[in-house]
């Protein structure tokens, strides 16, 4: 049985002296649907758990500005799925933080969480990188900005420091006239974990964005397959060869290497179409 203290502290400045003397021994809990299955099977095991829901500091919320939108440590992946704002000017993000979990994972779960989690197959990872999202972080010692490209290092790993923690994630408002979406493969509906994810966004101006989820270490800009969609000299499968050259997938019980190769250019190009006709709307 595994023991570990608990401490819910009510401010940000208690929150990051408890860390620090935690050293890499403490577990920070925010919705806790990843973190308390870890916990059971022995997959993380803390020796004390730090809750972030009584910290002042720590916005619920998310605030919107001319700019883009705020995204809180403490909003849940609920509340985004059903903003107005997210659901009218970032659908892809809206679609993706549908596709997590079921809605009662939805309804605890947050979208920082998620991201810090830094599964592979997260679905929220590549909306987040085609509307170039920027993870505020913060310790006792300074503040600083992290693109969300650069932001997850491997399966579980992130940029985050001994000390720091993320206080929210700035998603920009995106290019007038584009049309986002995303798209998960998976065995099933609802729960199952994502076999390839899939988001684009398509601008009249020309500016095409793909992310790519499950099929790498982490999730990845396809950013040379961009390039080559903006070409209209360039065959769209052509252009999608790069994304699938880019990846490198792995096999599992849910499908194989070359399933997962196949499926990229299936659902980037089916993302793209649907991109193509929002702008239209």
């Amino acid at each position: 049985m595994i023991e570990f203290s608990y401490s819910e502290p009510d401010s940000l400045v208690e929150l990051l002296e408890m860390l620090e003397e935690s050293g890499n021994t403490a577990a920070l809990l925010a919705g806790g649907t990843d973190l308390v299955n870890h916990i059971r099977i022995g997959k993380r095991t803390p020796n004390k758990v730090i809750s972030l829901k009584s910290v002042r500091e720590l916005n619920h919320e998310i605030a919107y500005c001319k700019d883009g939108i705020t995204i809180g440590a403490l909003t849940t992946l609920a509340a985004i799925e059903k903003h107005s704002v997210v659901r009218e000017m970032f659908p892809a993000l809206a679609e993706a933080v549908n596709k997590i979990g079921s809605t009662q994972i939805r309804n605890k779960g947050t979208l920082v969480g998620n991201l810090c989690n830094a599964s592979p197959a997260a679905d929220a990872i590549p909306a987040l990188l085609i509307y170039k999202a920027m993870i505020h972080i913060v310790s006792k010692k300074e503040r600083r900005t992290v693109p969300v490209e650069s932001f997850m290092k491997g399966p579980g790993k992130t940029d985050l420091q001994q000390g720091e923690i993320v206080e929210s994630i700035f998603v920009p408002t995106p290019p007038v006239n584009s049309g986002s979406c995303y798209l998960k493969s998976s065995r099933r509906d609802g729960a199952d974990l994502t076999i390839v994810g899939a988001a684009a966004l398509v601008a009249l101006s020309g500016e095409v964005r793909i992310g790519l989820g499950a099929v790498a270490p982490v999730p990845f800009r396809a950013h040379a397959a961009e390039k080559m969609v903006r070409d209209e000299q360039v065959n769209l499968d052509a252009a999608l060869d790069e994304a699938v050259k880019q990846a490198n997938p792995i096999s599992d019980l849910r499908a194989s290497r070359e399933y997962r190769l196949a499926m990229i250019k299936t659902f980037t190009r089916k993302a793209i179409h649907i991109c193509r006709e929002r702008i239209q709307k």
